[in-house]
């Protein structure tokens, strides 16, 4: 196991490193610079700030010094934030970004495992199906449009929650349901799946055979092994939750990753924008292996390391 994770932590050194040359040249390519505004600043001024931020070097050489920065985590200052630097940033966004995403997967796995499971055991059931019919709705309309549709039903007619903002328990349960909706859907189709693998396995009918209780055949054989693509799936979908989502952030106000990164887009904060790719990138290689590794538990027939 520990060489397994030695292993994975050296192949994704270089693939963190192509990762962030590619944004590095890429947000450099675009049109526009990090101080040009609408309103024009004058030449010396703009001068000043590409000095002091190293701006007025060449390509080479900014990214020689980027780069040294990173091996030491110093991701260097915002230059739309002069007061901050891009680590303290990221943070601040993850106080927001965290807790809605924790709370978006753990809703989408509280409906969508159980409904999966129903819907693999009663697959003509009229209310089971009622009910994957309305998991898949939620994949099928965007963000952008159930958001508005909760604000106008809960917030602007109901009055239970909210609209937007943040700083209260109230305010996460919009942007989590809108957030989950689609979440729910394909983790019930993956249980459904899984679950009728399972039950079609020899060592399941043979524990029917057998008088085995039907609940502890769900519990002991079926469960499982019918949750490792589950488990498969959590890993990149968690690191995209974890990193922000713009749309929902920008639905509701939130003050997340996806705020941050937007902003930084629009204002061509470099440094802003490598941070957040970079942690967004470190977060999914952790969580993938991670999941990797739990898998292995799960399934003795997942070996680790060569050929695993």
């Amino acid at each position: 196991m520990g060489g397994y994770i030695l292993k994975r932590i050296l192949l994704a050194i270089p693939l963190l490193w192509l990762i962030l040359t590619l944004t590095f040249f890429l947000v450099r390519w675009a049109p526009g610079k990090p101080f040009r505004r609408e309103r024009a600043i004058p030449a010396e001024i703009e001068a000043h700030l590409d000095r002091h931020y190293g701006l007025d070097q060449p390509w080479y050489v900014q990214y020689a010094n980027y780069m040294r920065g990173l091996a030491r985590l110093d991701f260097g200052p915002s230059y739309r934030y002069p007061d901050a630097t891009v680590g303290e940033i990221v943070r601040q966004g993850l106080r927001a970004s965290v807790p809605i995403g924790v709370a978006a997967y753990a809703l989408a796995l509280g409906l969508g495992l159980p409904l999966g499971v129903l819907a693999a055991l009663r697959p003509q059931s009229a209310g089971v199906r009622a009910l994957m019919g309305l998991a898949v709705f939620g994949v099928v309309t965007p963000n952008f449009v159930l958001g508005p549709l909760l604000v106008l039903l809960f917030s602007l007619t109901l009055y239970w929650f909210p609209p937007a903002g943040w700083g209260e328990g109230r305010h996460l349960v919009l942007p989590v349901v809108t957030l989950s909706a689609a979440y729910v859907a394909y983790i019930a189709r993956l249980t459904q799946s899984g679950v009728q693998r399972a039950l079609a396995q020899d060592y399941v009918r043979t524990a029917h055979a057998k008088g085995v209780h039907p609940r502890a055949i769900l519990l002991r054989h079926v469960l499982r092994p019918a949750l490792l693509s589950v488990l498969s799936f959590t890993g990149p979908s968690l690191a995209f939750l974890l990193a922000g989502t713009v749309v929902i952030e920008k639905i509701f106000a939130i003050p997340g990753l996806g705020h941050f990164f937007v902003q930084a887009a629009l204002n061509r904060d470099y440094t802003l924008i490598l941070g957040i790719v970079s942690f967004t990138a470190i977060a999914l290689i952790v969580l993938n292996l991670l999941v990797d590794i739990a898998i292995a538990l799960l399934d003795p027939r997942v070996t680790l390391g060569r050929g695993g």
